[in-house]
């Protein structure tokens, strides 16, 4: 199976549409989409409130543009909302039509006879006013050591946005969710965390602190000595391939990867193209087009 993944195509309003045009250039069978889907640049969030703006954009375009493409190739594609995206426009996205994506967030899905692919997008605590995907990555470790965070800001419900704070003592963490979806995993599949592991080539930002999830990583970890995760796929941090100079890395026996993402209009898509190879146990995946740094 080939597959284009891509991250973060929120950071200019074309990418959705370069996505598509190069999955159809690719010849692709899927589409995998790991989080922050609404752009930046929203032309009507002047005049109306930005949750209304968010919603809007998946009504009027995203859906409409994923519906015409679907008509002329039938490409499975997966995808979700994160920590850019307010929680609360997702049933825009729960009630389209069945056929033309699968969520990934906490879920599981087949994507052949022999390999899973399960989703997570929520991320530990960042300096961003948009709280709705964010929560403590531990009890342990709230957020990565040094990381500057800002805990008070706004969470939407039913289409408002409420002040909120996320509570480091809280028992709904990263760590927990993980323990939850661990359950689903009966069989080889490809995990895709919006954020990326700790301390990795990753997570870096242009200062170079690492502020990736430790959760992330340990189950990464596990699952990899396992022997069942065969890829583990990232966004969040689109700048950190720039500074590393390098898409991926890897934990244990499995390869991350997380292509980064160009910011601003008229910049191109960055996204990987991998071969899945199922016909053999366990499956192997390598990457076949990986970005420019």
């Amino acid at each position: 199976m080939k597959i284009l993944y891509t991250s973060d195509i929120h950071a200019n309003p074309e990418h959705l549409y370069s996505m598509l045009r190069s999955a159809e250039a690719e010849a692709v069978e899927a589409i995998i989409v790991g989080g922050d889907i609404v752009p930046h640049y929203l032309p009507y969030a002047d005049t109306i409130n930005i949750l209304q703006a968010q919603a809007l954009y998946l009504k009027d375009t995203f859906i409409p543009v994923i519906e015409e493409f679907k008509q002329r190739k039938q490409i499975a594609i997966y995808l979700d909302l994160s920590n850019d995206d307010f929680i609360w426009i997702r049933r825009i996205l729960e009630n389209a039509t069945p056929e033309l994506f699968n969520l990934l967030h906490m879920q599981k899905h087949s994507l052949t006879d022999h390999v899973d692919i399960v989703g997570y997008m929520a991320v530990p605590p960042t300096p961003f006013y948009r709280k709705d995907w964010e929560k403590p990555d531990s009890a342990q470790f709230p957020f990565a050591k040094n990381n500057i965070v800002t805990l008070d800001g706004y969470a939407s419900v039913s289409g408002g946005l409420v002040k909120t704070a996320i509570d480091l003592a809280s028992d709904d963490t990263i760590e927990n969710d993980l323990i939850q979806l661990s359950q689903l995993i009966d069989r080889p599949f490809i995990f895709v965390a919006h954020s990326p592991p700790y301390q990795t080539d990753l997570d870096v930002l242009d200062n170079g602190l690492p502020v990736g999830s430790i959760s992330i990583r340990r189950f990464i970890e596990n699952w990899s000595r396992k022997g069942l995760l065969i890829i583990s796929l990232h966004g969040h941090i689109h700048g950190s391939p720039k500074r590393t100079r390098s898409i991926k890395t890897t934990i244990e026996n499995t390869p991350c990867v997380n292509p980064g993402q160009n910011e601003g209009r008229g910049s191109s898509l960055r996204y990987v193209i991998l071969e899945l190879d199922d016909r053999q146990l366990p499956p192997q995946v390598r990457i076949t087009y990986e970005p420019k740094q």
